[in-house]
């Protein structure tokens, strides 16, 4: 490769096709019996961004311009700190240098800077040439020019790209479980749950952005996310959840060609006091991932997260047919919704560790 790379302007289509080359290639061979992103997903995820966040990316090329390797540095467009919580839904391959789940947004590191998110990808046949090593020092080069003080990057536990970052100086910061749930195979009391009464409390659903009338209780809901350690570079507390970027959230989903579906609670006389997330993939994929369910800390205690994913997964058949699982990662830590997930039917997929890198500040 290039001794310095030079980022990829302006992606052109025979680009994007060398892109997902290297993807879907490492995606086979490093999570083998897990269907491989399609290239709509991958071109929508690489064109279609948030106006709260920008990316850089690299695309590398054998002397032969066989693509080799790609890379891509996620980060906060304004000085708060904030990108869409969006970022490639599972759908990014893990490579030497790593790959993300999603979900949650980079934040400011604590030592006046931000934090940076790469996704590394090298092609299984051009792995352990070096590539991987001079494709790191570029971007974080390239993370610290930004103002990064620090990089984070997720890679599946025991895989070559843990030990890759291990040994660079990266420091593990957030352990998560990947699940997925057979979507004929849900236990009968879960498919029976969303028809047991809940006193004071009613179920209710959406599409895409929150109803008006909801949009002010939905983000207090979303505020109430637990908190992930500072060095993990997510911060859900700290995201500037309101109504304005709530609905921002959903318009991306769009134009990606994807839908969100929510299922929330509301109690009394209409407050919602919970919800739970999924994102339907526009591009014909058989599994759904969910993102996250939270209720509001005076409410908890009740059962209404099952209750709300129970109905959740009642829905999901009338509002895209053909699925056929649904997928999700959790904290390892958190141990209330592991337990809720093990009662609805998941089952361990794979594990992943985010690391994270201190940089030296320009």
């Amino acid at each position: 490769m290039p001794a310095n790379p030079s980022p990829l302007a302006a992606p052109t289509v025979e680009d994007l096709h060398a892109w997902y080359r290297v993807q879907s290639a490492a995606f086979a061979h490093d999570r083998p019996g897990e269907p491989v992103p399609s290239h709509a997903a991958v071109r929508a995820r690489l064109t279609t961004t948030g106006s709260s966040r920008r990316q850089v990316l690299w695309l590398l090329r054998s002397a032969a311009s066989d693509p080799v390797a790609t890379a891509s540095l996620r980060l906060p467009a304004g000085e708060d700190g904030i990108a869409d919580v969006l970022t490639a839904a599972g759908t990014g391959g893990s490579g030497a240098g790593g790959s993300g789940g999603g979900g949650h947004v980079p934040r400011a590191d604590g030592q006046g800077g931000v934090t940076g998110e790469i996704r590394m990808t090298v092609h299984p046949a051009h792995r352990r040439l070096g590539t991987g090593s001079r494709l790191l020092a570029t971007v974080t080069e390239a993370a610290a020019a930004e103002g990064c003080g620090s990089v984070v990057g997720e890679v599946t536990s025991g895989t070559s790209g843990e030990g890759f970052l291990a040994t660079r100086g990266f420091v593990p910061v957030l352990r998560r479980t990947w699940q997925r749930l057979p979507l004929d195979d849900i236990p009968a009391p879960v498919a029976e749950l969303p028809d047991v009464p809940h006193p004071g409390y009613r179920l209710t659903a959406w599409e895409g952005a929150a109803p008006d009338t909801l949009a002010d209780g939905f983000t207090a809901a979303l505020r109430t996310l637990p908190p992930l350690p500072p060095e993990a570079g997510l911060a859900p507390g700290a995201t500037r959840w309101d109504p304005a970027h709530v609905h921002e959230t959903a318009e991306l989903a769009a134009r990606r060609g994807d839908r969100l579906l929510t299922v929330a609670a509301l109690h009394g006389t209409g407050d919602l006091v919970g919800y739970a997330t999924v994102l339907l993939p526009g591009d014909g994929a058989r599994r759904a991932r969910q993102y996250d369910a939270a209720v509001v800390p005076d409410h908890r205690g009740h059962g209404l997260a099952l209750w709300m994913t129970a109905e959740l997964l009642r829905r999901l058949a009338a509002a895209q047919p053909g699925l056929t699982e649904l997928y999700t990662a959790v904290p390892d830590d958190n141990r209330h919704l592991l337990t809720v997930n093990a009662t609805l039917g998941f089952r361990p997929l794979r594990r992943t560790v985010r690391y994270r890198l201190r940089l030296r500040r320009r």
